[in-house]
């Protein structure tokens, strides 16, 4: 009897689990995030790395989930629900992955970022880490705008390639725009101060 009653109860919460399930199923999705992180995956776009809070990791990062799928890769931010296509010479962010699927098979991918090799390609390499980190729009003005950074910049980014630091200058520069943000001169000397001790490192060497 004892047995009889254990598998019904058993069978009556299997069944309310299912209710449940079913229940949630059906209700429709309304976070924002959520939504295009389900786009995302429909897509076949796979989830490679996600920033769980702004500044985690270094000053710089954004919380944002990242996506790759074949050579293109994309950003989600949490803070507006905008999806960046991480490439040179794309204008604007995205509404959601169906804007973005849109826009790919108008636009194939730039030959620019594939086909560079020495130092284009390294130069590259840093403006796409750039706009990975969601910071596109301050390095085209402050590049467009103050020639002492601008300056400063390029004999970064050519000492590094010089010197063969791959790894470090493209996080100077997200931290000499956050710099600039508080003092314009305080980021050129920061810069500044990096070219001297990568020349002086190489000249070591």
């Amino acid at each position: 009897m004892y047995l009889v009653y254990a598998i019904f109860v058993l069978l009556v919460c299997a069944a309310v689990l299912a209710a449940i399930h079913w229940y949630r199923s059906q209700i429709s999705e309304t976070d924002p995030i959520k939504l295009r992180i389900k786009q995302a995956a429909k897509m076949k776009w796979k989830k490679t790395a996600e920033v769980k809070e702004d500044g985690y990791g270094a000053p710089w990062t954004q919380r944002s989930v990242r996506f790759a799928r074949d050579k293109e890769e994309a950003v989600l931010w949490y803070k507006d629900a905008t999806i960046t296509l991480v490439r040179l010479n794309v204008p604007f962010d995205f509404d959601d992955f169906i804007e973005l699927e849109e826009f790919i098979v108008k636009h194939p991918r730039e030959h620019d970022i594939d086909d560079a090799i020495g130092e284009l390609k390294y130069l590259r390499e840093i403006e796409l880490f750039v706009i990975r980190h969601g910071y596109r729009e301050d390095f085209i003005y402050i590049k467009a705008t103050d020639i002492q950074f601008l300056t400063a910049f390029g004999k970064l980014f050519k000492a590094g390639y010089a010197a063969n630091e791959s790894a470090v200058i493209a996080p100077l520069v997200l931290d000499g725009i956050l710099r600039y943000k508080k003092d314009p001169n305080d980021a050129v000397n920061f810069l500044t101060r990096f070219i001297d001790d990568i020349r002086a490192k190489k000249e070591s060497s």
